[in-house]
């Protein structure tokens, strides 16, 4: 295994509004936004490191692929947890008693203030750090602040909401008793190259959160994104093939498989275990993980990794192949949503973005694709 580029970069690295945000007081309530790959992670990460030994400090991502990949990255350590299971510890242990629920793993929040408010308690000298704040809904912010909780950074983007439970900027603005101007916006995006830039920004939406600078062109990063229809009947021996070529190209390149559903993902990962063509280098290691499972993904070095599309939140890869784009379903004709999915995924890669559709069958979100070949490069695989 080659090891990639994985480290954070340094203060000298960051853009004027990047340094700001650095240089903002260690106490307060602080909320940046900006589109995927401007750094809002990072300047989470780098604000945790730089206050860290002043104090104590939380710091809470959307899910555990995530949280795997940012400790991976904070080599120093990081005090983090997935943001659900920490709310229902800490509330738990306010309340000395079960956190009330209005279904399944989702609190009622209402229930909780009422019973925080009837409670008496005391300022809690805990600074929570949030990455992907707009997954969080708005009553969870109220929730903490009668918990007595004062000090946040909530970094998050309106555009990247993919759960039922979520908060617009507004809300989280109005939760943290903000004022407009007092939100920090970064728009320089620093992942994407130009062609993946331009796609990502076609499934923009919303907004509230400020559309990123297109990164300049070069003659490198002006490969077009490609839909790639495929036949299953050569799946293993040309889409396979195909990527395992790719890989062996760099062993320092993560390329990331985003998949609809585990049914795809069992298909791609037994294919790709499966298939034993001659490469240059020894073949990648395939990653790949489910919910509830133990994660084994390593992100520091190349190889391939398989995941849900609802795992790769926060997460970059050199090269992504969005799998099987025929099994995404649009529902109650929400085209809003499915866009927002397709934002995420897309702004996951670097280099290179591919969209892989199976041949001759229906797909339902072909209605929120570009027909602009300058965006998307359509490609139909050859009969034998």
């Amino acid at each position: 295994m080659a090891n990639r580029k994985f480290k954070l970069p340094g203060v000298e690295e960051l853009n004027k509004d990047q340094d700001r945000v650095l240089r903002l007081p260690k106490d307060g309530q602080f909320l940046i936004v900006g589109a995927p790959g401007t750094g809002k992670s990072v300047v989470a990460l780098l604000r945790m490191l730089k206050y860290k030994d002043e104090g104590e400090y939380i710091f809470l991502v959307y899910n555990k692929v995530l949280e795997a990949s940012t400790k991976q990255l904070v080599k120093s350590g990081l005090n983090s947890k997935t943001w659900k299971s920490w709310f229902y510890t800490i509330m738990r242990k306010a309340i000395n008693g079960q956190v009330p629920n209005v279904s399944g793993y989702t609190p009622d929040y209402e229930k909780v203030i009422s019973i925080l408010k009837g409670l008496e308690v005391e300022e809690m000298p805990l600074h929570i750090i949030v990455d992907e704040g707009q997954d969080m809904p708005a009553k969870f912010y109220e929730s903490l602040l009668y918990l007595g909780l004062e000090d946040f950074f909530v970094v998050a983007d309106q555009n990247q909401q993919l759960t039922e439970e979520h908060s617009s900027r507004l809300e989280i603005t109005n939760a943290l008793g903000l004022e407009a101007t007092d939100v920090i916006e970064l728009k320089e995006n620093y992942r994407n190259s130009y062609g993946i830039a331009c796609l990502s920004q076609y499934f923009y939406t919303d907004p509230s959160s400020p559309l990123p600078d297109l990164p300049s062109p070069t003659k490198r990063s002006l490969m077009i994104p490609v839909l790639y229809e495929y036949q299953q009947s050569t799946f293993n021996h040309k889409l396979i093939s195909f990527i395992l070529k790719k890989a062996d190209r760099d062993p320092k390149w993560l390329i990331g498989i985003i998949v609809p559903n585990n049914m795809v993902m069992d298909k791609y990962v037994q294919a790709l275990k499966q298939v034993d063509i001659k490469l240059d280098h020894p073949k990648p290691v395939i990653s790949t993980y489910k919910a509830n499972e133990n994660i084994t993904i390593d992100f520091s070095t190349g190889g391939i990794v398989v995941l849900n599309a609802q795992s790769v939140k926060g997460l970059e890869f050199d090269i992504v192949f969005i799998a099987d784009i025929d099994q995404f379903r649009v529902y109650n004709n929400d085209l809003d949503s499915m866009k927002k999915q397709f934002y995420v995924m897309v702004s996951r890669a670097m280099k290179q973005i591919v969209l892989l559709k199976q041949m001759d069958r229906n797909c339902s979100v072909e209605s929120i694709l570009p027909n602009d070949e300058t965006i998307l490069k359509r490609i139909k695989e050859s009969h034998d």
